[in-house]
């Protein structure tokens, strides 16, 4: 059985990571015998398959403080080294997948040629992600060296069009679905609540929509806020929230691993990103027919999801009124509403998972051939 690696910055909580769990656990193993390099050390978050291999180029944490070119160069040796026993390995390796900026840094930096495809997935905005100056010279010196490449979105593709290799042997491939989504009968909105879940960052807008339910709260007593995560700004969302005198009505209820308890019988799913990959919260929301209001942010992935008016309402990024406006238009016509979350579960055909893995599939055979073939 040939190896499949995946290389990551790390498996604890995150959209990224959970699409490697869930594609490891449910397809890849049953296929391959896989192995997954993290960059961190920290212990996973997430369940894995016993057949999944889990390896670490760091150990110890507190070398995580270090400056960004010390990181890289010590996780650099640490990658080239660990590659080299797994290489040795009776068992031919098929791929290497790699997930994020900094382990695909460090996998397209080598200068070893690979016998087997390196393939590496953007997950995010790339206009945010290569801002910096150091990133963006990075990815353009680096990335055009790999094999393959993944995008969930055309838009995220559009933006690497500098490079014909990365056109060329690119695909979009968005995220699976986790079966726990599938088949699930459609909200029946009986919590007089708007879940919103995500980071607490600024990414994810929080305290924008903080401001925009205080604008309607009082023209819809019953409904509280809620929002599922963690992070940096959850102190200023508090003090927000004593502001406006919305102790009562809008809570933080911190992580959670059971979105379906959280998510599934809410009234409205809230998503006011400012920038976006593949928003597994939003399709798991509309997976389970809760009605959906996002961000028209970039690259993409929301406008790829809703149809606005028809599946689910799109807002313009930063729109503060406007998202108020969103969400007394669902709150004043449930029905209207609950049909928009019936229509949302139609995304369950796309991104069901076995069709995803098998476009994961295509991919990684189409690479291995074209990677035997340089060889002859």
């Amino acid at each position: 059985m040939e190896q499949l690696l995946f290389l990551t910055l790390s498996l604890t909580k995150g959209g990224a990571e959970r699409v490697i769990c869930n594609m490891c656990n449910e397809h890849f193993v049953h296929r391959y015998r896989v192995t997954v390099i993290s960059l961190m050390a920290a212990e996973p978050e997430y369940d894995m398959d016993p057949g999944v291999t889990v390896l670490y180029v760091d150990q110890r944490p507190e070398q995580y403080r270090q400056n960004m070119p010390v990181r890289f160069a010590r996780r650099r040796r640490g990658l080239i080294s660990l590659l080299r026993k797994l290489e040795q390995k009776e068992e031919r390796i098929g791929a290497l997948i790699s997930f994020l900026p900094e382990p695909n840094f460090l996998i397209t930096s080598l200068s070893k040629r690979r016998s087997y495809p390196v393939i590496i997935s953007v997950r995010n905005d790339p206009a945010k992600e290569y801002a910096s100056k150091l990133r963006r010279l990075l990815m353009k010196t680096c990335y055009p060296r790999a094999d393959g490449y993944v995008f969930q979105t055309g838009e995220a593709r559009d933006y690497f069009s500098f490079s014909e290799h990365m056109m060329k042997n690119s695909a979009v491939i968005p995220n699976p679905l986790g079966k726990e989504f599938l088949d699930v009968a459609s909200s029946a909105m009986t919590k007089k609540e708007i879940v919103s879940v995500g980071r607490l960052e600024a990414q994810k807008a929080p305290l924008l929509l903080i401001r925009a339910f205080a604008r309607i709260h009082e023209a819809y007593p019953e409904y509280r806020l809620l929002f599922y995560g963690e992070g940096s700004l959850r102190e200023e969302m508090q003090e927000e929230i004593k502001k406006a005198g919305l102790e009562q009505r809008i809570l933080i209820k911190g992580n959670t691993d059971h979105i379906r308890d959280a998510v599934g019988k809410a009234s409205l799913f809230v998503l006011p990103s400012v920038y976006e990959g593949m928003p597994n919260a939003l399709m798991e929301a509309m997976a389970m027919g809760v009605p959906c209001i996002a961000s028209d942010c970039p690259c993409g992935a929301p406008r790829a999801l809703i149809q606005s008016g028809e599946n689910g309402l799109l807002v313009p990024v930063g729109g503060e009124a406007e998202l108020a406006k969103a969400m007394a238009f669902m709150l004043d016509d449930i029905e209207r509403a609950a049909r928009m979350g019936r229509r949302a579960q139609e995304i369950t055909k796309k991104l069901a998972p076995e069709q995803i893995y098998h476009e994961w599939d295509r991919l990684i055979d189409a690479k291995k051939e074209q990677k035997t073939d340089s060889r002859k």
